[in-house]
């Protein structure tokens, strides 16, 4: 008897850890997946959450599916279900790269014009992995639990070894294994772990009798049936749900802002939520068998958490005014290697992210102790819980990141959850049996909805701003503010980094106006990139361009300009935002010049830095043969070099290619860089009179033209790179992991 009692034991840790691999491959996945998914779909916040969204309805469906399934099998056969799932779920990912790539990429492109369109795609292509993965909880929980007694402890640690192994796939992926070998390959690495899962499953299921169900205690008769209370419990579920994503996509522009939107800042942010949550279900699962009423403590532990998040919010705002916190987030990075950079992230993350999602944590085993009365319908009542999760978290995100941050912003967003949050702690003070603890967070929650800053004063403090004037718009494609020095100019933030300034920086306007002063007759142009519009304002210098189409992606950037163009100022804005000769197109630009039928004579891209999140989608190769074939013969192709290998790269696509530093030009033909020539235009009176209106420094533009360094890098040939930045490696983004 107790050596099967410990044969039993053992058999559960394995399934455990198993689950806990599990938890790792799918987050890899996920990260991976996102990205590649994300050259079909778009790179902008609308195409993100279309993604997340079809990624959240596949594994509902999947939870739904095996939670109708699992109570019909035994033990053993749900364990052979799962490891079946896990091998599914495997051959997949060896395949998905190149159907999202290959097939739904380079095949599928031109319906994406549609949002629709791009929603049904993704869900398709995403529904055979996720309906799997949503399986996994349901059927594996019916094979480790044999009593309904102690089956919310059991289910608890399977849900939060799961999530431990989600938060650290999310770490390792997004901090090594795909900057290290590339998405592909890191995709790979999920399935050898699903493979290993799905054999363990099943030698663990091979040979063992696991078809009997251990007798336990019946659950003492209740006042409402079953089923209601179940129903009830998946809407609490549903709306915590709800709230913790929604109070994740506050985190993500909040430390997105301070991280300057790094390339590893999405993965951190991911995995500490999960490495939170996870902790929550560990120790909420040792706990549940002290938690007497699960309906008071689940409400208490919405309260708290949500007086967590806005004290982590407060606790920014205000050390950063007392000088606790540096008011420089926005003019250093602070995403290296070095020891003081990596223990004020850490502070960030350890004060805002994790107690919030820790205490969210201990919602899962509560939920489960109250709904678990019977054995023989364990499985369904863990699909329907998990599916009203998965809802809520898919509402969660679609509703706060489309929705509340376009109407209300990140303070606004963040106090309407701040509602939500108190509104569950005061049903603790007023409810039959009070809660005296709940009175704290309902206090603090109270002085966040009348005391928290809005927006405007938020992000002001969060860029290190007191006295000076600025122009602050947001959306839920992104942040930008506009720090003023005087009326006419200033310095431009986008996404928590300095871009570009008023008057135009001679950088921007030396970017602009190279391609068009080089070729003989650019009259239709494209800038991929606007900032404060100094590139595409020079762009639009030579007298035979006709067009000038400026793609940018945050559209808050064109916002801010507007309110300085309305506040009185000028600087060549007015012109850029009034003049027809200029067309503003609120896209991601990769993905609009893919569905663009028109052949440019002058394509530039003022790029954002290499180090931001997204940035290998404008470096690789693949954009660059991309924008080869939307140029006219002859056509160039402009932009800076902020590393040595987006040179190498540039050169492996472009037969011709002159380096004018910084700047680098490509085209099928030979380039007809004139300096003289180049010097000539800017001399006559319309060129200098466009730049005069604008306060371009003209004797510093000259400047540059005269001074700098000319390299003719390839005079007819391409020159394979080494190790250039491609779609599925994006090397240059991944910065650490060059180190």
């Amino acid at each position: 008897m107790t050596s099967g009692l410990q044969s039993d034991r053992i058999r559960q840790s394995a399934l455990f850890v198993l689950f806990f691999l599990s938890g790792a491959a799918a987050l890899i996945y996920q990260t991976a997946w996102h990205r590649l998914l994300g050259l079909f779909a778009g790179a902008d916040t609308i195409a993100a959450a279309l993604v997340v969204g079809a990624f959240l309805l596949g594994l509902g469906i999947g939870s739904l599916a095996a939670g109708l399934t699992a109570d019909r099998l035994s033990r053993r056969a749900a364990l052979i279900a799962f490891a079946l799932c896990e091998v599914g779920i495997a051959v997949f990912a060896v395949l998905s790269p190149w159907l999202y790539y290959d097939v739904i990429y380079r095949e599928f492109l031109p319906l994406a014009s549609s949002r629709g369109v791009i929603f049904g795609v993704v869900f398709a292509g995403l529904l055979w992995p996720t309906f799997l993965m949503g399986c996994s909880l349901p059927f594996l929980s019916k094979a480790v639990v044999s009593q309904i007694a102690g089956s919310a402890k059991l289910i608890g640690w399977l849900y939060g070894l799961n999530t431990l192994g989600a938060g650290i796939g999310a770490f390792v992926g997004g901090w090594y294994l795909i900057g290290t070998f590339g998405f592909d390959k890191a995709i790979y690495v999920g399935a050898a772990l699903n493979l290993v899962v799905a054999a363990g499953g099943l030698l663990l299921a091979r040979g063992l009798d696991m078809a009997e169900t251990a007798p336990g205690p019946k659950a003492a008769a209740l006042p409402d049936p079953v089923d209601g209370i179940v129903w009830r419990w998946s809407l609490l579920v549903f709306i915590s749900g709800f709230l913790i994503v929604a109070l994740q996509i506050v985190w993500y522009r909040l430390i997105g802002v301070l991280l300057q939107s790094n390339g590893y800042s999405f993965s951190l942010v991911l995995a500490v939520f999960l490495l939170g949550d996870a902790a929550g279900l560990l120790v909420g699962a040792r706990m549940i068998d002290r938690i007497a009423d699960p309906r008071r403590f689940f409400f208490l532990m919405q309260g708290v958490a949500t007086t967590l998040a806005l004290c982590g919010a407060w606790f920014v705002y205000l050390a950063i005014g007392a000088d606790i916190l540096p008011s420089t987030f926005v003019d250093h990075d602070i995403v290296t290697d070095k020891a003081a950079d990596v223990a004020l992230i850490v502070l960030l993350l350890a004060v805002v992210v994790l107690p919030a999602s820790f205490i969210m944590g201990f919602s899962f085993p509560v939920v489960q102790k109250a709904v678990q009365r019977d054995i023989d319908r364990l499985g369904s009542r863990v699909g329907l819980v998990q599916l009203a999760n998965i809802l809520g978290n898919s509402a969660g995100s679609l509703v706060a990141g489309l929705l509340l941050l376009d109407l209300i912003g990140t303070a606004g967003t963040l106090k309407l959850l701040v509602a939500i949050g108190l509104a569950f702690a005061v049903l603790q003070l007023f409810g039959v049996r009070s809660t005296r603890w709940a009175w704290l967070p309902a206090a603090l929650l109270t002085a966040g909805l009348v005391l928290f800053p809005g927006n405007e004063s938020f992000w002001r403090r969060l860029h290190g701003l007191t006295v000076e004037k600025a122009i602050v718009a947001e959306d839920k494609t992104g942040l930008s503010l506009l720090k003023l020095a005087d009326a006419q100019s200033g310095k431009l933030y986008i996404q928590g980094h300095t871009q570009s300034r008023l008057p135009f920086d001679t950088v921007h306007t030396f970017l602009g106006a190279i391609g068009p002063l080089t070729h003989p007759a650019p009259r239709r142009v494209l800038v991929i990139g606007s900032g404060t519009g100094g590139t595409p304002y020079a762009a639009g210098l030579h007298p035979a361009t006709e067009k000038v189409r400026v793609i940018e992606i945050v559209a808050p950037v064109i916002e801010t300009l507007r309110t300085y163009v309305g506040q009185g100022g000028k600087s060549g804005v007015e012109s850029l935002l009034g003049n027809p000769k200029f067309e503003i197109v609120i896209a991601d630009g990769r993905h609009s010049l893919a569905l663009d039928t028109t052949r440019y004579d002058v394509i530039e891209a003022d790029a954002i830095l290499p180090k931001s999140a997204l940035s290998g989608l404008l470096n690789s190769q693949e954009f660059f043969r991309q924008v080869r074939s939307k140029l006219t013969p002859g056509g160039l192709y402009v932009q800076w070099a902020p590393t040595q290998r987006s040179i190498e790269t540039f050169r492996s696509v472009f037969p011709y290619v002159t380096m004018v530093h910084p700047a680098m030009i490509g085209s099928d033909r030979p380039i007809p860089y004139d300096r003289n020539k180049i010097l000539e235009l800017l001399q006559r009176p319309d060129v200098d009179l466009h730049l005069t209106s604008a306060r371009v420094d003209r004797a510093d533009l000259r400047k540059w033209f005269e001074e700098k360094k000319v390299e003719v890098l390839n005079e007819g040939k391409v020159v394979p790179a080494e190790a250039p930045n491609t779609d599925f490696f994006p090397r240059d983004e991944y910065y650490l992991n060059r180190q």
